[in-house]
């Protein structure tokens, strides 16, 4: 991968380096699997904030792939889990080329793409929009079965560019 981190840290621009003044990279691929409860949550949140800021996120949109991800988790543990807390949920992030690849597994049961969707926008009520947060904030998102017979969730955002980095 090599992406070296520009500027996201306090105190100076330019590339963070480790000793012998070789630039950082973000690493490929980050995997946990973590239970279905709420309480993860925060843990959830600073890995999805800390992997897209290392790759070159800025804050805004930084802030926007944390919720989508707390969405998307919130959702396993709600419809997927109907509110079990003990069950596993698996956080994939992987960068592949121009884009952070967000994957997460359930184990429960596959529910058809075709049967999620937000509620109307102009229902002004409390929930229920965030499965349009997460369509609106990802460039792709994709829904499938997975071999254990719980739905996969592939949410996909490009990188910022070098232009758009400076």
């Amino acid at each position: 991968m090599g992406r070296a981190v520009r500027g996201q840290r306090a105190g100076g621009g330019g590339e963070s380096t480790v000793s012998g003044g070789d630039p950082t990279p973000a690493p490929d691929r980050v995997r946990c699997t973590l239970p279905s409860h709420p309480r993860y949550l925060p843990l959830i949140r600073s890995l999805v904030a800390e992997s897209a800021s290392l790759v070159g996120f800025d804050t805004d949109v930084t802030h926007r792939l944390v919720l989508a991800v707390t969405e998307a988790f919130t959702n396993v543990i709600r419809h997927a889990y109907g509110q079990g807390t003990v069950k596993p949920i698996d956080l994939e992030l992987q960068v592949e080329e121009s884009t952070l690849r967000l994957n997460l597994v359930d184990y429960g049961r596959f529910i058809d793409p075709k049967h999620i969707a937000s509620r109307p926008l102009d229902d002004v009520r409390p929930g229920g929009l965030g499965v349009h947060l997460i369509k609106t904030t990802m460039d792709r998102v994709e829904y499938r079965e997975n071999d254990h017979g719980g739905t996969t969730l592939t949410m996909v955002k490009r990188l910022p560019s070098e232009k758009e980095s400076s």
